[in-house]
């Protein structure tokens, strides 16, 4: 329903939308080396003076550019249900933090957390996202991960297989600016295909869209200034300083932090000692979520901003 939203107000505001139209490749002047245009899988092409690539974590566009993903950075991996379920009505949305790879109490914690978000129809949305430090694959089953974890919540939620709703779907969540430049040879990199993916809780769709944002912008700045002019160059090139100076030290506390929590001995310390103190724990979810206040915030706001200026941007 929101990508729906999305094209219908493009469509509403002037844009063209071609549907079952799949993109597999760039256009590229042999001369200039730049992208000016796309070829779609049935043979046609469009042209334009910029694209924009928000083709997702494989992004076929990046990689027919020659950008291909970074492997220091952090790959994350999120599976989710649906389940029909008495919490479809819960007042407030529910972070586990405590992930077990076998029996809780009795195996190890993963890095990640679990979520239970009640949708009010009937149903519940379930899942959990696990991360580690690196894009090389841990070695996990995921679904089976996610059955264990679902077998030990309490019987009368309602997360059994008889309840659920749909298939388990999983998606890979490319994080901390995975590939880059955002913005090169007249290709702008937008939410996963960029790796807008936030280190610390798996979240992308808020950081695509206001990502999507700012490109609009410099796409906007570029074509008033005039296309092929150096102004529009440096317009466009102000995108991905733009997005690194809005995230760039927040996504590398994030890096921080996942190398941290990845070793089950930290996650022991940080669930044991962290979880019954309320003002740490204050603390921990506005820097998780992202929601602290960079102006006229308390302390904690105020130490969190402190610390993603100083640290170097990802």
């Amino acid at each position: 329903q929101f990508d729906k939203i999305l094209a219908d107000r493009a469509v509403a505001g002037g844009a063209r939308l071609y549907e079952q139209t799949n993109v597999t490749a760039p256009i590229v002047d042999a001369r200039t080396e730049r992208i000016v245009g796309v070829t779609t899988k049935d043979g046609r092409s469009f042209r334009a003076p910029v694209v924009i690539a928000a083709d997702g974590n494989s992004s076929r566009l990046a990689l027919g550019m020659g950008l291909e993903r970074r492997t220091d950075r952090p790959m994350g991996v999120a599976v989710r249900a649906y389940f029909t379920s008495p919490r479809t009505d819960d007042d407030y949305m529910e972070s586990w933090l405590e992930l077990w790879d076998g029996r809780p109490g009795e195996s190890n914690l993963l890095p990640g957390y679990g979520w239970v978000f009640g949708m009010g129809d009937g149903t519940v949305n379930v899942g959990l996202g696990t991360v580690g430090s690196s894009s090389e694959p841990a070695g996990l089953n995921y679904r089976e991960m996610f059955g264990a974890w679902l077998a030990n919540t309490p019987e009368e939620w309602g997360f059994r297989p008889e309840n659920q709703v749909g298939r388990t779907l999983g998606a890979a969540l490319p994080m901390s600016f995975n590939r880059q430049p955002a913005y090169t040879r007249g290709l702008l990199l937008v939410g996963d295909a960029g790796g807008m993916v936030s280190p610390f809780n798996g979240e992308g769709i808020s950081y695509a869209m206001e990502a999507a944002e700012m490109a609009a912008d410099a796409i906007a700045d570029a074509h008033f200034r005039g296309w092929g002019t150096p102004s529009a160059e440096r317009a466009l090139r102000g995108y991905p300083a733009r997005l690194k100076s809005e995230w760039g030290g927040y996504f590398r506390l994030g890096q921080v932090f996942v190398s941290l929590i990845e070793h089950p001995q930290v996650m022991h310390l940080c669930t044991r000692y962290g979880l019954p103190r309320p003002t740490l724990m204050r603390f921990t979810m506005k820097l998780l979520a992202h929601l602290y206040d960079t102006r006229d915030g308390d302390w904690m706001d105020k130490v969190i901003t402190a610390l993603a200026k100083v640290a170097p941007s990802a």
